[in-house]
């Protein structure tokens, strides 16, 4: 018997307000890079994932029609995808298939796109995923870090970052089978197109605009890695054990001047009850 799929949703990492101001502000008025005078607009309403769970043609209906939604919710005319082949996005890593979409989502909405997805953010992403799904915890600081703690403990990005006020989303699927279809593809997705219930946090961190563009080539910024961990029975933020769950998670960093760019990999039947953080 299927079950409707259940969802919390609590606030988005950020830093306190008035730090999060401040950064605006100066970043704002910095003449380095062209910044959006805001975030571009959220939907008015959730849009659900309509599609299948079997590969990129689910994921390409799926991403057009919150596309086609927020077109029409907006008086948009945000283009519809185009994905990769499915031998081609079957050999892409996580990081990859996020960064395609993520920088698909950004670009058509006149935002500069990440730069690419990173060894050292990638290693600390995959180390919390494993540490929730271990400890059967969901939280931001479940092993005593915040986000940026926790990012600073890897030496590279503790000598050569520069501030930003977004960290990290988070996302778990949970089942009482044995295995989540396409748990990082709907993981941006739900930070994208079904995120009213946490104010957009999550969509705005995908989203996010102040990077410095002061490192590598000019026009592309950030960061990103994700990490993603598997395995039961797990309860975490439920209120019930399940006995199979798939915890996403994606982290950012605005790297300094002066980065080894070295390092950079550039983006090449059950229903789920699902958590984001």
């Amino acid at each position: 018997m299927q079950s409707h799929p259940t969802q919390v949703l609590r606030p988005i990492y950020l830093l306190p307000a008035l730090f999060l101001l401040a950064f605006l502000l100066n970043a704002t008025s910095s003449p380095a890079q062209a910044l959006p005078a805001s975030y571009p607009p959220d939907p008015t309403v959730d849009i659900p994932w309509n599609a299948g769970t079997s590969g990129v043609a689910d994921i390409q209906t799926a991403f057009n029609n919150g596309r086609t939604q927020e077109n029409a919710q907006l008086g948009l005319h945000l283009p519809m995808l185009v994905l990769p082949n499915q031998t081609t996005w079957d050999g892409m890593s996580d990081g990859a298939k996020a960064l395609w979409l993520i920088n698909a989502e950004r670009v058509d909405r006149g935002v500069m796109p990440l730069h690419g997805v990173e060894s050292n953010v990638t290693s600390v992403a995959e180390y919390y995923a494993d540490y929730l799904l271990e400890n059967d915890v969901f939280a931001h600081d479940a092993d005593g870090n915040t986000p940026w703690e926790r990012l600073n403990t890897n030496p590279a990005i503790a000598a050569c970052h520069d501030f930003l006020s977004v960290a990290e989303n988070l996302m778990v699927f949970a089942t009482s089978g044995t295995s989540i279809p396409l748990p990082v593809e709907r993981a941006v997705y739900t930070w994208m197109y079904k995120d009213a219930g946490s104010g957009w946090g999550h969509r705005h961190a995908v989203l996010w605009y102040p990077y410095n563009d002061n490192s590598g080539p000019a026009g592309m910024e950030g960061f990103l890695g994700i990490g993603r961990a598997s395995g039961g029975p797990y309860q975490g933020p439920f209120t019930s054990v399940w006995n199979y769950a798939t915890i996403v998670v994606m982290n950012v960093f605005d790297p300094c001047a002066t980065w080894d760019y070295g390092e950079v990999v550039i983006g090449d039947g059950i229903l789920l009850p699902f958590v984001m953080k």
